[in-house]
Parts: C-alpha cells; structure tokens; sequence
C-alpha cells in the first residue's frame, strides 16, 4: 500500500479518489477511512470531519463517478452532432475513453451491486444514470435512421455490449493493448456495427 502525503486541495476529491483506488487494489474487504486516511497522509479525525463513516465515503464515491461518467456522456449529447451514425461513434468512444482512462472506476461502480440493467422480451432498462443517457441517445439515433422500433432493443443490446466490452477489457489485467482505446471503438464501431 502506497502512502501519499496530502497537501492542501479538494481533500474530499482526494478521499474519493484515493477510496476508489484502494478498493480496486485491496478490495472492498480491507476499506477503512483509517486505512485511507493513511494512505492520503491525513489524521483520521480529517476524513470523519468530512464522512460520517465508510459507508458514507463509499455513497459520495459512487455519486462522484457515477456525475463523471454521466458529464462525459453529456459532452457527446451536447455537441448535437447532425449525423446520427457519427453521434452513435461518438458516443462508444466517450464511453470506452473514460473507462480506459479511469481504470479503477470501471470495477468499483460495476461490480458493486448498486445498479441493475433488466432486459425483457422487447426493451433494456436500467437504473444507473449514464446508462440511460447512452440509451437514449441510442434510441434518438435508431429513430432518426429511420430502424424500426421492433429492432430497438436487440440494436440496443448490441451497441452497449460492444462499448462495455470494450471498456471492461481496457480494464482487464490479462488483456493488453498498445493502440488507443477510443480508435479501437471506432474502428470496431465503423466496420461491424454502426446503424445501418
């Protein structure tokens, strides 16, 4: 375990991020916020005046990816891109980028328990907030190339199977890549599954 000495700042970011790596490194079994507080070189008393105890830290962490992912996503809705195909790309690029660029995020917010995907026979539905904002944008997309709604689930499986994916095997300690991860999405998403 690494230790860190803290030097003024955004203290509660710093426990955030420190919190998350440390569960991705050791597990969620050996947390504490006096593990933690030595990690980022702090008394204890320094993360108690800002959490009440681990749980509290753990909810503040999920919210804090969980607001990055979604900012992340949003950047891509909000360039309004006229072509829905280009968007589409767009959009998996955003979603695999933040993954490989937060490695430890990907494990902690998915492996959780937290948030649930639920398929039926003719949707995919899901309570996690970037997830919904990559779907419907999927939907906006479908909609606007003119697919079929009777497509819009399996199309929908499909396009976030392959983003997640990808953004799990950028997080993969067997799995290497020496590209860029965001080229890759796109090429995949180019050649194999972009709306036709």
């Amino acid at each position: 375990m690494e230790t860190k000495t803290y030097h003024h700042g955004n203290l509660q970011e710093a426990l955030m991020e420190e919190g998350i790596a440390m569960i991705h490194e050791e597990g969620a079994a050996q947390f504490s916020l006096r593990k933690l507080a030595k990690r980022v070189g702090v008394s204890p008393t320094a993360c108690y005046n800002h959490y009440k105890n681990v749980e509290d830290l753990q909810k503040s962490m999920r919210q804090y990816v969980t607001d990055r992912f979604c900012n992340a996503l949003k950047q891509v809705v909000e360039m309004n891109i006229p072509n829905p195909r280009e968007g589409t790309l767009r959009l998996g690029m955003a979603y695999v980028s933040f993954f490989a660029s937060n490695p430890h995020y990907f494990s902690y917010i998915f492996d959780s328990g937290e948030y649930h995907i639920h398929l039926t026979d003719t949707d995919m539905n899901g309570d996690y907030e970037p997830f919904n904002i990559f779907k419907n944008y999927s939907l906006k997309c479908m909609k606007a190339c003119g697919i079929p709604e009777s497509h819009y689930r399996d199309n929908l499986i499909v396009m976030w199977g392959t983003v997640h994916g990808l953004a799990a095997m950028a997080n993969m300690k067997a799995v290497s890549f020496d590209g860029d991860w965001a080229q890759l999405t796109a090429t995949i998403l180019k050649s194999k599954l972009i709306i036709q």
